[in-house]
């Protein structure tokens, strides 16, 4: 049986698909409102985003850009496709604010980061044959400082993700060959061998349904 092909992040960096726009600005709200929750991003702060590429993320999350003072920290992107990385920097020019790595999450050197009060990654850890999810999701928290938080998106193979997932690919739009959807119990169990769950939410708003599991990193 042949591979599964990889998905062309060069090609969805340049132009992203076509509810991209949407389930982006809903996914930030989202994310934001569950990492307050948790009492999240103090004054001085450093964000990991894993697989961001060219961030659609970075300048939503509150007191985390220049042009919403006080803010003293940075936020550092890594992806392993250097157009992403690319976009980002040509976004965000000559910022001591802002950092990328082109790095494969799976081989990355953890120890050569600063851990961060929060590492997160959207719709990064599906793209992985099982095992190295599961590497994935460990790389998070290695990321992350002691007490630090992890958040995680996902999709979930519900009714209405594999309906419509099942017709774009009918009509030859789906541009994801690779995403390996997981249930969201799944993706808690995993979370939970490296730190405490903080919350777990099931995204309706997005029809191709999303979870999110938020975690906290052990402070020992």
């Amino acid at each position: 049986m042949p591979d599964t092909p990889a998905t062309d992040w060069t090609r969805y960096y340049e132009k992203p698909f076509i509810t991209a726009h949407v389930t982006r600005r809903i996914t930030a709200h989202r994310i934001v409102k569950m990492v307050l929750a948790a009492g999240g991003f103090p004054d001085s702060h450093h964000i990991i985003e894993l697989g961001g590429g060219n961030s659609s993320f970075c300048d939503r999350f509150p007191d985390s850009n220049p042009k919403h003072p006080p803010w003293d920290g940075f936020y550092t992107v890594v992806d392993s496709n250097p157009r992403g990385t690319l976009l980002f920097w040509m976004k965000h020019p000559w910022s001591d604010w802002y950092r990328a790595v082109c790095a494969d999450i799976i081989t990355l050197d953890t120890a050569s980061f600063e851990p961060a009060d929060l590492v997160f990654s959207v719709g990064l850890v599906e793209h992985f044959p099982e095992e190295q999810t599961k590497i994935a999701i460990q790389r998070h928290f290695e990321l992350a400082k002691p007490g630090g938080l992890v958040l995680i998106t996902f999709p979930v193979p519900t009714f209405s993700y594999r309906l419509i997932r099942r017709a774009a690919e009918m009509l030859g739009i789906w541009r994801f060959p690779d995403e390996r959807p997981i249930q969201l119990e799944d993706a808690v169990a995993l979370c939970a061998e490296h730190g405490e769950i903080l919350a777990k939410r099931l995204n309706r708003a997005i029809l191709l349904t999303q979870g999110i599991v938020l975690a906290k990193k052990p402070c020992g």
